[in-house]
Protein backbone atom coordinates (compact mmCIF):
# COMPACT_ATOMS: atom_id res chain seq x y z
CA UNK A 1 0.00 0.00 0.00
CA UNK A 2 2.88 2.43 0.92
CA UNK A 3 4.64 1.34 -2.31
CA UNK A 4 1.21 2.22 -4.39
CA UNK A 5 1.03 5.55 -2.46
CA UNK A 6 4.24 6.53 -3.68
CA UNK A 7 3.78 5.76 -6.72
CA UNK A 8 0.52 7.97 -6.65
CA UNK A 9 2.79 11.09 -5.11
CA UNK A 10 5.20 10.72 -7.75
CA UNK A 11 2.20 11.31 -10.35
CA UNK A 12 0.86 13.81 -9.04
CA UNK A 13 4.00 15.92 -9.06
CA UNK A 14 4.32 15.33 -12.86
CA UNK A 15 4.22 18.59 -14.65
CA UNK A 16 0.92 19.03 -15.50
CA UNK A 17 -0.37 19.59 -19.15
CA UNK A 18 -3.06 22.49 -18.32
CA UNK A 19 -4.06 23.84 -14.90
CA UNK A 20 -7.37 25.25 -13.85
CA UNK A 21 -8.27 27.27 -10.66
CA UNK A 22 -11.87 27.87 -9.85
CA UNK A 23 -14.38 28.46 -7.20
CA UNK A 24 -17.89 26.19 -7.06
CA UNK A 25 -20.72 27.03 -4.68
CA UNK A 26 -22.27 24.48 -2.46
CA UNK A 27 -25.99 23.75 -3.02
CA UNK A 28 -28.18 23.44 0.23
CA UNK A 29 -30.19 20.41 1.32
CA UNK A 30 -33.83 19.97 0.45
CA UNK A 31 -34.94 19.51 3.84
CA UNK A 32 -38.09 16.99 4.27
CA UNK A 33 -40.79 18.06 6.14
CA UNK A 34 -40.24 15.05 9.38
CA UNK A 35 -38.63 17.47 12.13
CA UNK A 36 -36.67 14.52 13.39
CA UNK A 37 -35.07 14.14 9.74
CA UNK A 38 -34.51 17.10 9.10
CA UNK A 39 -32.87 17.35 12.38
CA UNK A 40 -30.41 14.61 11.34
CA UNK A 41 -29.99 16.25 7.71
CA UNK A 42 -29.02 19.07 9.41
CA UNK A 43 -25.82 17.67 10.12
CA UNK A 44 -24.50 17.03 6.50
CA UNK A 45 -24.79 21.05 5.92
CA UNK A 46 -22.45 23.01 5.28
CA UNK A 47 -20.87 25.76 7.01
CA UNK A 48 -19.25 27.64 3.48
CA UNK A 49 -21.59 28.73 0.66
CA UNK A 50 -18.56 27.85 -1.84
CA UNK A 51 -15.32 26.52 -1.78
CA UNK A 52 -11.80 26.64 -4.05
CA UNK A 53 -10.45 23.93 -6.37
CA UNK A 54 -7.69 23.07 -8.54
CA UNK A 55 -8.04 20.52 -11.34
CA UNK A 56 -4.60 19.91 -12.79
CA UNK A 57 -4.49 18.16 -16.33
CA UNK A 58 -2.10 15.22 -16.64
CA UNK A 59 -2.77 13.13 -19.61
CA UNK A 60 -4.67 13.99 -22.82
CA UNK A 61 -5.43 11.25 -25.37
CA UNK A 62 -7.69 11.87 -28.79
CA UNK A 63 -10.63 10.14 -26.12
CA UNK A 64 -10.52 11.35 -23.22
CA UNK A 65 -7.90 13.40 -20.78
CA UNK A 66 -6.99 12.26 -16.74
CA UNK A 67 -6.82 15.54 -14.43
CA UNK A 68 -5.99 15.65 -10.61
CA UNK A 69 -8.81 17.46 -8.74
CA UNK A 70 -7.94 19.12 -5.57
CA UNK A 71 -10.62 21.01 -2.82
CA UNK A 72 -10.59 21.79 0.78
CA UNK A 73 -12.61 19.04 3.12
CA UNK A 74 -15.60 20.82 4.90
CA UNK A 75 -14.52 18.93 7.90
CA UNK A 76 -11.08 19.59 9.61
CA UNK A 77 -9.49 16.80 11.57
CA UNK A 78 -6.18 16.70 13.18
CA UNK A 79 -4.66 15.11 10.54
CA UNK A 80 -3.57 17.91 8.10
CA UNK A 81 -3.42 15.75 4.61
CA UNK A 82 -6.97 14.65 5.36
CA UNK A 83 -7.97 17.79 5.23
CA UNK A 84 -7.92 18.28 1.02
CA UNK A 85 -9.38 15.87 -0.86
CA UNK A 86 -8.20 14.45 -3.78
CA UNK A 87 -9.78 13.61 -6.74
CA UNK A 88 -9.20 11.77 -10.20
CA UNK A 89 -11.08 13.34 -13.28
CA UNK A 90 -11.72 11.31 -16.73
CA UNK A 91 -13.33 13.54 -19.57
CA UNK A 92 -14.13 12.32 -22.43
CA UNK A 93 -12.60 14.50 -25.33
CA UNK A 94 -15.29 14.84 -27.80
CA UNK A 95 -17.47 17.90 -27.70
CA UNK A 96 -20.82 18.13 -27.46
CA UNK A 97 -23.94 18.91 -25.47
CA UNK A 98 -24.05 18.10 -21.55
CA UNK A 99 -23.79 14.58 -20.52
CA UNK A 100 -24.77 12.74 -17.61
CA UNK A 101 -21.70 12.13 -15.08
CA UNK A 102 -21.07 9.67 -12.17
CA UNK A 103 -18.77 10.34 -8.75
CA UNK A 104 -16.83 6.91 -8.18
CA UNK A 105 -16.89 5.79 -4.26
CA UNK A 106 -14.06 2.79 -3.50
CA UNK A 107 -14.14 -0.43 -1.34
CA UNK A 108 -12.48 -0.20 2.25
CA UNK A 109 -9.16 -2.32 0.83
CA UNK A 110 -8.12 1.02 -0.24
CA UNK A 111 -7.37 -0.27 -3.91
CA UNK A 112 -8.26 2.14 -6.58
CA UNK A 113 -7.52 0.03 -9.65
CA UNK A 114 -10.83 -1.23 -10.65
CA UNK A 115 -12.79 1.90 -10.09
CA UNK A 116 -9.65 3.87 -12.61
CA UNK A 117 -11.09 0.99 -15.48
CA UNK A 118 -14.37 2.64 -14.47
CA UNK A 119 -14.09 6.05 -14.94
CA UNK A 120 -11.79 5.33 -17.94
CA UNK A 121 -14.57 3.18 -19.72
CA UNK A 122 -17.08 5.51 -18.84
CA UNK A 123 -15.14 8.65 -20.15
CA UNK A 124 -14.56 6.34 -23.06
CA UNK A 125 -18.56 6.00 -23.47
CA UNK A 126 -18.95 9.98 -23.26
CA UNK A 127 -19.80 9.67 -19.09
CA UNK A 128 -17.59 12.21 -17.40
CA UNK A 129 -16.33 10.66 -14.01
CA UNK A 130 -14.39 11.57 -10.89
CA UNK A 131 -13.04 8.64 -8.51
CA UNK A 132 -12.57 10.40 -5.29
CA UNK A 133 -10.24 9.25 -2.57
CA UNK A 134 -11.87 9.03 1.09
CA UNK A 135 -11.01 10.17 4.07
CA UNK A 136 -7.60 8.95 5.32
CA UNK A 137 -7.32 7.06 2.02
CA UNK A 138 -4.39 7.35 -0.69
CA UNK A 139 -2.51 11.01 -0.50
CA UNK A 140 -4.96 11.91 2.14
CA UNK A 141 -3.29 9.84 4.37
CA UNK A 142 0.96 11.34 5.79
CA UNK A 143 3.36 8.94 3.96
CA UNK A 144 4.59 6.45 6.57
CA UNK A 145 1.37 6.20 8.06
CA UNK A 146 -1.32 3.57 7.53
CA UNK A 147 -5.30 4.52 7.88
CA UNK A 148 -5.47 2.10 10.70
CA UNK A 149 -3.04 3.54 12.87
CA UNK A 150 -4.68 6.92 12.37
CA UNK A 151 -8.21 6.36 12.19
CA UNK A 152 -9.69 2.65 12.34
CA UNK A 153 -7.67 2.19 15.66
CA UNK A 154 -9.73 5.20 17.50
CA UNK A 155 -13.59 4.78 19.00
CA UNK A 156 -16.79 4.10 17.29
CA UNK A 157 -17.63 7.63 16.90
CA UNK A 158 -13.85 7.78 15.13
CA UNK A 159 -14.85 5.98 12.43
CA UNK A 160 -18.12 6.93 12.25
CA UNK A 161 -16.92 10.71 11.59
CA UNK A 162 -15.36 9.29 8.90
CA UNK A 163 -17.80 8.56 7.01
CA UNK A 164 -19.82 12.04 8.07
CA UNK A 165 -16.96 13.83 6.51
CA UNK A 166 -17.12 11.28 3.62
CA UNK A 167 -20.72 12.25 2.68
CA UNK A 168 -19.59 15.82 3.47
CA UNK A 169 -16.96 15.30 0.81
CA UNK A 170 -18.74 13.41 -1.55
CA UNK A 171 -21.51 16.65 -1.34
CA UNK A 172 -18.88 18.63 -2.61
CA UNK A 173 -17.73 16.77 -5.52
CA UNK A 174 -20.98 16.25 -6.71
CA UNK A 175 -21.61 19.74 -6.86
CA UNK A 176 -18.24 20.39 -8.62
CA UNK A 177 -19.25 18.29 -11.14
CA UNK A 178 -22.62 19.59 -11.41
CA UNK A 179 -21.22 23.00 -12.21
CA UNK A 180 -19.22 21.52 -15.20
CA UNK A 181 -19.33 22.92 -18.64
CA UNK A 182 -19.64 19.42 -20.08
CA UNK A 183 -22.08 18.10 -17.43
CA UNK A 184 -25.75 18.37 -17.57
CA UNK A 185 -26.65 19.23 -13.66
CA UNK A 186 -29.85 16.95 -12.99
CA UNK A 187 -27.68 13.58 -14.30
CA UNK A 188 -25.10 13.46 -11.66
CA UNK A 189 -25.27 10.23 -10.44
CA UNK A 190 -23.17 8.08 -8.09
CA UNK A 191 -21.21 4.35 -8.60
CA UNK A 192 -19.68 2.84 -5.47
CA UNK A 193 -18.22 -0.61 -4.51
CA UNK A 194 -18.63 -2.01 -1.41
CA UNK A 195 -17.80 0.73 1.47
CA UNK A 196 -18.14 2.91 -1.61
CA UNK A 197 -21.95 1.15 -2.04
CA UNK A 198 -22.05 2.43 1.87
CA UNK A 199 -21.41 6.08 1.59
CA UNK A 200 -23.20 6.16 -1.72
CA UNK A 201 -26.44 5.29 -0.46
CA UNK A 202 -25.91 7.25 1.98
CA UNK A 203 -24.88 10.38 0.40
CA UNK A 204 -27.59 9.85 -2.11
CA UNK A 205 -30.02 9.98 0.45
CA UNK A 206 -28.90 12.70 2.48
CA UNK A 207 -28.30 14.84 -0.72
CA UNK A 208 -31.23 14.18 -3.17
CA UNK A 209 -30.03 16.36 -5.83
CA UNK A 210 -27.68 13.16 -7.56
CA UNK A 211 -29.35 11.35 -10.24
CA UNK A 212 -28.94 7.65 -11.70
CA UNK A 213 -26.71 6.26 -9.40
CA UNK A 214 -25.43 2.54 -9.29
CA UNK A 215 -24.42 0.56 -6.25
CA UNK A 216 -22.45 -2.68 -6.24
CA UNK A 217 -22.64 -5.01 -3.38
CA UNK A 218 -23.60 -2.91 -0.54
CA UNK A 219 -26.65 -2.39 1.82
CA UNK A 220 -28.20 -0.60 4.80
CA UNK A 221 -28.80 -1.34 8.60
CA UNK A 222 -24.99 -0.20 9.09
CA UNK A 223 -25.02 -2.10 12.85
CA UNK A 224 -26.04 -5.63 11.41
CA UNK A 225 -22.87 -4.79 8.41
CA UNK A 226 -20.81 -4.30 11.54
CA UNK A 227 -21.29 -7.42 13.70
CA UNK A 228 -21.27 -9.37 10.65
CA UNK A 229 -18.87 -11.90 11.74
CA UNK A 230 -16.13 -11.21 8.76
CA UNK A 231 -12.24 -10.58 8.50
CA UNK A 232 -13.14 -6.99 7.13
CA UNK A 233 -15.47 -5.83 10.06
CA UNK A 234 -13.43 -7.42 12.58
CA UNK A 235 -11.56 -4.23 14.15
CA UNK A 236 -14.90 -2.72 14.24
CA UNK A 237 -16.24 -4.64 16.19
CA UNK A 238 -13.52 -5.31 18.21
CA UNK A 239 -14.18 -1.39 19.29
CA UNK A 240 -17.93 -1.86 19.65
CA UNK A 241 -16.86 -4.79 22.46
CA UNK A 242 -14.53 -2.61 24.12
CA UNK A 243 -16.80 0.50 24.27
CA UNK A 244 -19.15 -2.03 25.75
CA UNK A 245 -21.84 -0.77 23.76
CA UNK A 246 -25.21 -2.33 23.95
CA UNK A 247 -27.40 -2.99 19.99
CA UNK A 248 -29.66 0.41 21.37
CA UNK A 249 -27.30 2.22 22.03
CA UNK A 250 -25.46 1.21 18.41
CA UNK A 251 -28.39 2.38 16.82
CA UNK A 252 -28.39 5.57 17.82
CA UNK A 253 -24.73 6.76 17.59
CA UNK A 254 -25.09 5.10 14.01
CA UNK A 255 -28.43 6.36 12.52
CA UNK A 256 -27.44 9.88 10.92
CA UNK A 257 -24.88 7.49 9.11
CA UNK A 258 -27.00 4.52 8.34
CA UNK A 259 -27.94 4.52 4.77
CA UNK A 260 -31.42 3.16 5.92
CA UNK A 261 -32.03 6.66 7.96
CA UNK A 262 -32.20 8.38 4.74
CA UNK A 263 -33.69 5.63 1.72
CA UNK A 264 -36.63 7.27 1.85
CA UNK A 265 -35.64 9.98 0.29
CA UNK A 266 -34.31 7.67 -2.89
CA UNK A 267 -35.98 8.03 -5.87
CA UNK A 268 -36.19 4.26 -6.55
CA UNK A 269 -36.35 4.80 -10.47
CA UNK A 270 -32.87 6.35 -10.68
CA UNK A 271 -31.63 3.27 -8.33
CA UNK A 272 -29.39 0.44 -9.59
CA UNK A 273 -28.41 -2.08 -7.14
CA UNK A 274 -25.87 -5.24 -8.45
CA UNK A 275 -25.40 -7.45 -5.11
CA UNK A 276 -23.51 -10.77 -4.78
CA UNK A 277 -26.19 -13.81 -3.97
CA UNK A 278 -23.86 -15.34 -1.22
CA UNK A 279 -22.28 -12.09 0.16
CA UNK A 280 -19.91 -12.99 3.31
CA UNK A 281 -19.22 -9.40 3.84
CA UNK A 282 -22.66 -7.52 2.94
CA UNK A 283 -25.45 -9.64 5.00
CA UNK A 284 -28.40 -10.34 2.23
CA UNK A 285 -30.51 -9.09 4.81
CA UNK A 286 -28.78 -6.13 5.13
CA UNK A 287 -29.07 -5.24 1.53
CA UNK A 288 -32.87 -6.60 1.15
CA UNK A 289 -33.76 -3.63 4.12
CA UNK A 290 -32.41 -1.34 2.29
CA UNK A 291 -33.61 -2.50 -1.13
CA UNK A 292 -37.73 -1.75 0.55
CA UNK A 293 -36.69 0.93 2.44
CA UNK A 294 -35.60 2.68 -1.06
CA UNK A 295 -38.75 1.85 -2.43
CA UNK A 296 -37.79 -0.92 -4.44
CA UNK A 297 -35.45 0.00 -7.20
CA UNK A 298 -34.13 -2.44 -9.70
CA UNK A 299 -31.77 -5.03 -8.44
CA UNK A 300 -29.32 -7.71 -9.75
CA UNK A 301 -28.04 -10.79 -8.32
CA UNK A 302 -24.21 -11.90 -9.30
CA UNK A 303 -23.64 -15.73 -9.02
CA UNK A 304 -20.76 -15.51 -5.97
CA UNK A 305 -19.36 -13.96 -3.26
CA UNK A 306 -18.46 -10.26 -2.03
CA UNK A 307 -15.61 -10.16 -4.78
CA UNK A 308 -16.87 -12.48 -7.06
CA UNK A 309 -17.30 -8.74 -9.26
CA UNK A 310 -13.62 -9.30 -10.24
CA UNK A 311 -14.16 -12.19 -12.17
CA UNK A 312 -17.58 -9.96 -13.57
CA UNK A 313 -16.57 -6.44 -13.97
CA UNK A 314 -17.11 -6.48 -17.87
CA UNK A 315 -20.78 -7.24 -17.71
CA UNK A 316 -21.17 -5.41 -14.45
CA UNK A 317 -19.88 -2.51 -16.27
CA UNK A 318 -21.94 -1.86 -19.18
CA UNK A 319 -25.21 -2.22 -16.61
CA UNK A 320 -23.43 0.93 -14.81
CA UNK A 321 -22.61 2.66 -18.43
CA UNK A 322 -26.70 1.75 -20.09
CA UNK A 323 -28.06 2.41 -16.23
CA UNK A 324 -26.30 5.96 -16.52
CA UNK A 325 -26.54 7.03 -19.83
CA UNK A 326 -30.38 6.44 -19.53
CA UNK A 327 -33.16 9.16 -19.00
CA UNK A 328 -35.61 8.56 -16.01
CA UNK A 329 -39.16 8.63 -17.67
CA UNK A 330 -40.92 10.69 -15.24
Amino acid sequence: MRIALALVLLVQDAPPLKVESGVTACRPLRRPPDPALADLLGRYEFKDPDFRWDLRETKATDVFSVSWLTFPSALKTAVEPNNTVWCRYWKPAAAGPRRPAALLLHWLGGRFDMLEVVGQRLAESGIPALLMYMPYYGPRMPLGKDRKEVFMEGDVETMAAGLRQAVMDARRAGDWLAARPEVEPSRVGIVGISLGAIVGGLTAGVDDRFGRSVLVIGGGDLPAILMNPCKETALARKKIGEAGLSEPRLREMLKDIDPLTFAGRLRAEELLLINAETDEVIPRASTERFHEAAGRPAIRWLKGGHYAIVLQLGPVLKEITAHLAARTDY
